[in-house]
């Protein structure tokens, strides 16, 4: 067993164990039988992965920090609750000017574009239609601006800022 090999093999146990807590969460049972099931459905499903589905190990491919993961979480629930009250007023105000804006991001690991892409459609009054390494297309409900590193930043900027850790100037939002 090479180095590399050996070092996968506690994150390839991690997602085996996450996995099979999803499966118990949707199931709504923690039963012998449920974890066993859902133990042995992600055990297939992740060699099936690795072997016919990538290119490369899904280890590496969706590698994130666990802090990294645990900070966009956070960062998620938060934004959505924002987001939502904040749809609801202009809503209840007849403030609806829905318009599409392209989004630039610093964003380069395709695997995290598609995080903020999510996170963006998560967020009520914002749907991602396209994602391209660069690029986020978004329809906006309450459409603010046609700038589009000034919308970029209202309505992406603290999903990016997670994965990118840039800080914003507050001079320039």
């Amino acid at each position: 067993m090479s180095k590399r090999e050996h070092r996968s093999i506690p994150g390839f146990l991690i997602v085996w164990l996450l996995c099979t807590l999803v499966w118990a969460i949707w199931n709504e049972s923690y039963t012998r039988a449920t974890l066993v099931e859902g133990a042995l459905l992600s055990l297939g499903v992740l060699l099936l992965t690795n072997r016919y589905l990538l290119k490369a190990r899904y280890q590496d491919v969706f590698r994130l920090h666990p802090l990294k993961v645990l900070h966009y979480i956070l960062v998620l629930i938060v934004e959505i609750f924002r987001s939502g009250i904040h749809a609801m007023y202009v809503t209840v105000r007849g403030r609806i000017d829905v318009g599409v804006v392209d989004l630039p991001t610093d964003i380069t690991n395709p695997f995290c574009g598609v995080l903020v892409a999510n996170a963006i459609t998560l967020t009520p009054g914002t749907v991602t239609i396209d994602y391209h390494p660069g690029n986020f297309k978004v329809v906006w409900i309450e459409c603010l601006t046609s700038d589009p590193h000034e919308a970029a930043e209202i309505i992406k900027g603290r999903f990016e800022r997670v994965f990118t850790g840039k800080t914003i100037n507050r001079r320039e939002a």
